[in-house]
């Protein structure tokens, strides 16, 4: 017996290898097909039965939506066939009447699955077992590695799906912090960064730096000093694709960069921000890396859409405004949703900007730059105090004061009315007048500058977003009352209402204690039904 032994260990490899080829080209076949994993079983069994002598075979495993599922063929009586796979129990045992043999599927210790196949009658003899169980491991391997990336692949689909769900939050900054968390409950990030231009101040930059997934410094939060001060010297510069100053920052030179574009080639010079993720000597898995390939996709587009929010919001609100309201998944609905409130309103015009249009400025790109000056600053000016750019009509400014929170009581919506119109005053009479094109001015129109007439009110409207192009404004016969008193005022004249005057009396601030108007006046203006009740600020 021992002189057979060589020829039935050949004998038995040579099976082994026959064997090993036909699930292989099972597979094979399978993977030209594009079939899942339920028709790739439903080929592959029929196979295993004729070559193994088999009657029934089982295998569990996760499916492409990474549910647990078990696949059999043939007859496992009353049990179900994932029952038979007893993780307790592999190799041989008696199962029903005959034997069942079964074994774990990995891949380098990662877990994919179990397989089992039953034989007719009893084949637990050590010899007969040993010679099953070889058979079996051989089906394992041409198994393990297409089960193994079947489950990888859709182990990654899920968590981008996971992601790209956590990045859809309104709040991108919870967003962010969220999809960061569920990557590194994956995969193993010691540092994860993400530096991004600001979408309205592009010269500003923002950032959030985490450690093993839980956030660590942000530039609204517990900012990063190293990293600030290289913002402050470098600006955008540091999201270009070439540049390598944040590894040296951050301290990370093996780390991993993905530049964020909201172009189509790589080669876009429309930047969006960086993300830079490190490793602490390790290195990263292919796995790892293509899951962070992907994420800069889906981030760019992020960014692309929430950049697109925040300078549709620029165009009324402060970047402060803007940020709280961002803060809110809901804030279109619970703050820029038409509502009708008490507000402070402010028109601002150049005075005689006509006759400037005409004599002096005379080009419409020289128009255009002066006006473009002087409402730049003004609406900054608004914004400074908590004020709502509405519109610009002409070379005319409009502002609201308590949207879009109405926190503030009706004297300081008013008062921060006064306020900005003084400072608006300012800015024209003092750096306005200093403009190229003023000096000029002065000359042909004998005026000693630039001036504007600035009505403010205090009256109810209805505020929030209208229109096709969702524009923040207000409407009420107090935005015509405050039109027609600004046209009143003369040169630096500001005219204030009678109703924001009596509120603005209400507070106790030096400043607004220390303003001086002249008398009391009425004035009839067309198309309104009672005479204006004003001061004029001196």
């Amino acid at each position: 017996m021992k002189e057979d032994q060589p020829e039935l260990l050949r004998e038995e490899l040579q099976a082994l290898r026959n064997l090993s080829r036909a699930i292989d080209d099972a597979l094979e076949e399978s993977l030209k097909a594009r079939e899942n994993l339920e028709q790739t079983m439903k080929r592959l069994f029929p196979v295993l039965l004729r070559l193994t002598g088999a009657v029934a075979a089982a295998v569990t495993t996760q499916d492409e939506e990474l549910s647990t599922q078990t696949w059999s063929l043939g007859d496992f009586g009353d049990t179900f066939p994932g029952t038979a796979l007893s993780e307790t129990n592999w190799g041989a045992r008696r199962f029903l009447t005959g034997t069942i043999v079964s074994q774990q599927l990995d891949v380098v210790g990662l877990k994919v699955g179990a397989i089992g196949l039953v034989f007719d009658g009893d084949q637990t003899a050590p010899e007969t077992a040993a010679r099953l169980s070889r058979m079996v491991e051989t089906v394992a391997e041409e198994l393990d590695t297409v089960l193994a990336s079947v489950h990888t692949a859709s182990e990654k689909h899920q968590l981008l799906v996971t992601i790209n769900h956590l990045l859809s939050n309104r709040v991108f900054e919870a967003g962010m912090d969220q999809a960061v968390r569920a990557l590194c409950e994956k995969v193993k990030l010691p540092g994860f960064m993400l530096l991004y231009r600001d979408a309205v101040v592009s010269s500003s930059m923002h950032y959030r730096i985490y450690k093993y997934g839980q956030l660590e410094h942000a530039s609204n939060g517990t900012r990063h000093p190293a990293l600030d001060n290289a913002i402050r010297a470098h600006g955008p510069k540091l999201i270009a694709p070439s540049d390598t100053s944040l590894r040296t920052v951050l301290g990370s030179a093996r780390a991993v960069e993905a530049v964020l574009i909201s172009g189509v080639s790589e080669h876009s010079t429309n930047t969006l921000g960086k993300i830079m993720v490190w490793s602490g000597g390790e290195g990263f898995s292919a796995f790892t890396m293509d899951l962070l390939r992907l994420l800069a996709s889906t981030l760019s587009q992020r960014l692309i859409d929430y950049n697109r929010e925040r300078i549709h919001l620029s165009q009324f609100f402060s970047a402060a405004v803007m940020d709280d309201l961002l803060r809110d998944p809901d804030y279109e609905r619970r703050y820029l949703a038409p509502r009708a409130e008490e507000v402070g309103i402010l028109f601002a015009d150049i005075n005689g900007f006509t006759r400037i249009c005409e004599q002096v400025l005379e080009r419409p790109e020289r128009i255009g730059k002066f006006v473009d000056d002087w409402s730049d600053e003004a609406v900054a000016i608004l914004h400074r105090h908590g004020g709502v750019f509405d519109k610009m009509v002409g070379d005319c400014v409009i502002g609201l004061f308590g949207p879009p929170f109405f926190k503030s009581s009706n004297g300081v919506r008013a008062a921060e009315a006064v306020r900005a119109a003084i400072d608006i005053q300012n800015f024209t009479r003092e750096k306005m007048s200093a403009h190229p094109e003023v000096s000029r001015l002065s000359e042909l129109l004998k005026l000693p500058g630039l001036g504007v007439a600035i009505g403010v009110n205090l009256a109810p409207a209805f505020c929030g977003l209208f229109g096709p192009n969702r524009q923040y404004t207000g409407f009420s016969t107090g935005m015509n009352q405050t039109a027609r008193l600004q046209s009143l005022g003369g040169f630096r004249e500001t005219l204030v209402m009678e109703s924001a005057k009596q509120a603005i009396e209400t507070l106790d601030a030096p400043d607004l204690k220390a303003l001086k108007y002249g008398p009391l006046t009425e004035t009839p203006v067309k198309n309104v039904e009672k005479p204006l009740r004003h001061f004029k600020l001196l």
